[in-house]
């Protein structure tokens, strides 16, 4: 049973994906989190509230700069959203399909454009073998790939959740000093592991 109407939910959603996984602006993403929301990723583990949940993106998101997150669909359920992405990259090797592997979210909307939980759900061996075919191609046909954040192909699945032509990518870590690089859950020291 929902709360809240259809229509502000989804309003929220597509503020809640063009915020995040489009602009990439985690900062303001983070504050989309009601101040006791609990953002759980299967892997790396539970984040509470607007600052853990930055930290966390941040410092991920900026070790695998290469990586974005197009929309494949999503599904409305009262104020519960279930959505689909790819965590892709661009292949460096020139004319070679995106390199990916998908990702499923689950998504509580609290009202007033707030989200109260967020759960990530993904396979680690699709992602290690995404790392190694992506680090391969890299080794072949462009070593310095991963720094240029580039994000060509946001796919046919969602008509709204692209950036317009020509976007380029401008991620809220970008140019920073204070957002430390986490290459290995090791290195996580915000939150608690699962």
């Amino acid at each position: 049973m929902s709360e809240h109407g259809r229509a502000e939910v989804e309003d929220a959603f597509r503020h809640y994906f063009w915020t995040g996984p489009l602009t990439e602006n985690w900062i303001a993403w983070s504050q989309l989190f009601t101040d006791d929301a609990i953002y759980h990723d299967h892997y790396y583990g539970r984040f509470q509230g607007p600052r853990e949940i930055q930290d966390f993106l941040e410092r991920t998101m900026s070790f695998s700069s290469h990586v974005y997150n197009p929309l494949v669909w999503y599904n409305i359920d009262g104020d519960r959203i279930v959505y689909k992405i790819l965590n892709r990259a661009d292949n460096p090797e020139p004319g070679g399909s995106p390199i990916e592997f998908p990702s499923l979210q689950i998504i509580q909307y609290a009202g007033d454009g707030k989200w109260s939980s967020e759960e990530d759900w993904w396979i680690k061996a699709e992602m290690k073998a995404f790392a190694k075919e992506y680090d391969e191609a890299c080794r072949l046909h462009d070593p310095d790939h991963r720094h240029k954040v580039s994000r060509l192909d946001w796919g046919p699945w969602v008509d709204w959740a692209r950036p317009d032509p020509g976007h380029a990518a401008r991620p809220s870590w970008v140019g920073r000093d204070d957002v430390p690089v986490v290459a290995s859950i090791r290195e996580l020291d915000v939150g608690e592991r699962s």
